[in-house]
């Protein structure tokens, strides 16, 4: 069979060992194999066929997302009680209290912790692994430390990633966390040893969903980064796109938002470079509906547009399409509004509260009631979403 289906070699030999695999199933994000082959004790990376016990493999399998584990039959006097479901509540929490655990006399505070589990909200926002191994860690951390750490602090990227484990929603494997012996890995270790650490299965799938990652992001903000400049911060570790309602787009990654002025004024016409870009896809005809419904009157304004002899008016996605915020293109998180009002809500500058009432950001003034269409339903949990990111908006602007 070998021979009909790869061939022979040069010397006229074929593969040895053939297995066929069943029930191969695909996770949703990347599993790094490292610690999955520490816990079963063997070597990195895997070169050859190895087995081993089924307990083995059952010890292993917590190592992988909670949904794709193996059902094994077992004895109800064997089975082990089912772990408390991590909520939303409980994971803003624990945030709350980051850095209650931390080892003496290192000097660590809330703020490193803070730091590092930003670091691991912005991995989760960018579709990479929960888990990273310790250079990785090391050399993204540590200028954050630099640049955001308390003044004068010389705590390193080791105090937070062994100390994490104490707040329940990070995990540590290769090494001993520390948190029981109390004292902290030396860095030396950490290189020679490689081990691998970042949020829970249950932190990392609760901070999937955007509303629950957006709520995380003001919660660090506002209760250990609120003295730093945090527009920088949230920049500088992959979370830039909460900076409007819309986001990054994919076009606005590749670019970087950079123009190159040309050092001096020239005659004739600009000059051009060439870039590779992707662009989400938009439904025309969805937001078509809704200015049409509103006779392309301003919701927030009533002023009605004529451009070209036709009357225009824009369509904003309350909770933007772009990165990080993965808004759905649908009707009820659309409204119609005047170009004006468009930039001051995708800008933050305005929201609709909770009574309907369109508000400035910075001062609350109000600016009249949104007004509704019948036709046109408008979901509250959008809203509120975009009241969260106008919240984190004046945190950044303090």
């Amino acid at each position: 069979m070998a021979q009909e289906v790869w061939g022979v070699d040069g010397d006229n030999a074929t593969w040895e060992h053939i297995m066929a695999l069943g029930d191969v199933e695909e996770f949703p994000a990347p599993v790094p194999a490292a610690p999955i082959l520490h816990r079963l004790n063997v070597p990195a990376p895997l070169r050859s066929l190895t087995l081993r016990t089924a307990e083995d493999y059952r010890r292993a399998t917590r190592l992988l997302p909670a949904r794709h584990r193996p059902v094994h039959a077992e004895s109800e006097t064997t089975r082990p009680l089912p772990s408390p479901r991590l909520t939303t509540k409980d994971l803003l929490d624990r945030i709350s209290s980051l850095g209650a655990h931390r080892f003496p006399e290192d000097g660590s505070s809330g703020r490193d912790q803070s730091l590092a589990m930003l670091w691991a909200v912005s991995r989760i926002a960018a579709g990479k692994p929960r888990l990273a191994p310790w250079a990785s860690f090391h050399a993204e951390l540590r200028p954050l430390l630099a640049a955001f750490g308390l003044p004068d602090s010389k705590v390193g990227p080791e105090s937070p990633f062994c100390a994490l484990p104490g707040s329940g929603l990070w995990e540590v494997h290769g090494i001993e966390s520390g948190s029981s012996s109390g004292s902290l890995p030396e860095t030396g270790t950490l290189d020679t040893v490689q081990p691998v650490a970042g949020l829970t299965h249950a932190s990392a799938e609760l901070l999937q969903d955007p509303p629950t990652r957006l709520e995380v992001v003001v919660k660090l903000c506002s209760t250990h980064l609120d003295d730093v400049d945090q527009r920088a911060l949230l920049s500088q570790v992959g979370l830039a796109g909460y900076a409007t309602a819309d986001g990054l787009l994919d076009e606005d990654e590749n670019s970087g938002g950079q123009e190159v002025a040309p050092p001096e004024r020239a005659n004739g016409p600009a000059a051009r470079r060439e870039r590779t870009s992707s662009s989400l896809v938009r439904n025309a005809a969805i937001a078509n509906a809704v200015k049409e419904l509103h006779g392309h009157t301003c919701q927030v304004c009533e002023t009605r547009l004529r451009y070209k002899r036709r009357p225009y008016s824009e369509a904003a996605h309350i909770r933007g399409l772009g990165s990080p915020h993965d808004g759905p293109d649908e009707q009820p998180n659309l409204l119609c509004l005047c170009p004006n009002h468009h930039v001051l809500f995708d800008g933050l500058e305005i929201y609709v509260d909770v009574d309907g009432i369109v508000r400035q950001t910075h001062g609350g003034d109000s600016l009249g009631h949104l007004r509704r269409h019948a036709d046109h339903w408008i979901d509250e949990e959008y809203l509120h979403y975009h009241r969260t990111l106008c919240e984190l908006n004046r945190l950044t602007k303090r």
